[in-house]
């Protein structure tokens, strides 16, 4: 019998090696997996932007007033603002059948001012409109309102493309007697004005002004400007507010 000592079974297994090492590996991804896994949620909540507020919420926004147009006392204890497109043919509506009756009720009488606004939402024929519009207004404050109506007057289809130089020089020649011609056509040619369109675009997009027209009380944008007896509500409301 040989006296050489048999090895013992399992110290030099290569098998049961294979299994420690590949159970380490194994050990070794999960902690990395779960490493990885804390790091992008710490990540994610860090790199996570602050919810941004809607136009919506942003509806306490004051109106900027400074140098637009309006009409009635500048000291009206109520201001009516009207967000408005001169190819719109509800602004148009509005223009006809609600205006009248506000200067009537109260703009006669120094309950309410009310602002006028471009803003531009039916392309170019609009913009070329708004910046004939802001030269009036700059060179003859008065005489803005005559050329405003007559504008709205010449309104034809939205389909059409209406609005041109030709037809805003006249309006502007017997509207407006002391027109300086020369500055007028170069606004229609250069758009020098625009800066006066983009501040009112400005303004609309700052209080989250969905179409137009739109109708602010104060800074309460009403749901229909076109309905009188719910723009007569707010007026009201707000009057009696201002006491």
């Amino acid at each position: 019998m040989s006296d050489t000592k048999r090895p013992s079974k399992g110290t030099n297994d290569p098998k049961k090696g294979r299994i420690v090492i590949f159970s380490s590996i194994v050990v070794i991804v999960l902690i990395a997996a779960i490493a990885v896994m804390i790091f992008s949620n710490l990540s994610h909540k860090e790199a996570k932007p602050k919810k941004q507020p809607t136009h919506r919420t942003e509806q306490t926004t004051r109106i900027d007033y400074q140098g637009q147009p309006f009409i009635g006392s500048s000291n009206a204890p109520v201001k009516v603002t009207v967000f408005s497109d001169y190819r719109c043919p509800y602004c148009k509506q509005f223009e006809e059948t609600v205006v009248p009756k506000l200067e009537k009720e109260y703009i006669k009488t120094g309950k309410i001012s009310l602002y006028f606004i471009n803003y531009t939402v039916l392309g170019s024929g609009s913009v070329l409109a708004a910046n004939a519009s802001e030269e009036v207004y700059h060179q003859n404050p008065k005489a803005f309102w005559a050329f405003h109506k007559a504008v709205f007057d010449a309104q034809k289809s939205e389909k059409e493309q209406w609005v041109t130089k030709k037809l805003l020089t006249d309006i502007a020649k017997k509207t407006v007697p002391s027109i300086d011609l020369k500055a007028f056509q170069n606004a229609l040619d250069t758009k020098s004005r625009q800066d006066d369109v983009d501040k009112d675009e400005a303004i609309a997009e700052s209080l989250g002004v969905p179409g137009t027209p739109a109708i602010f009380v104060g800074d309460k944008m009403l749901e229909d400007g076109l309905n009188y007896d719910l723009l007569k509500q707010s007026i009201d409301s707000a009057l009696e507010s201002s006491k």
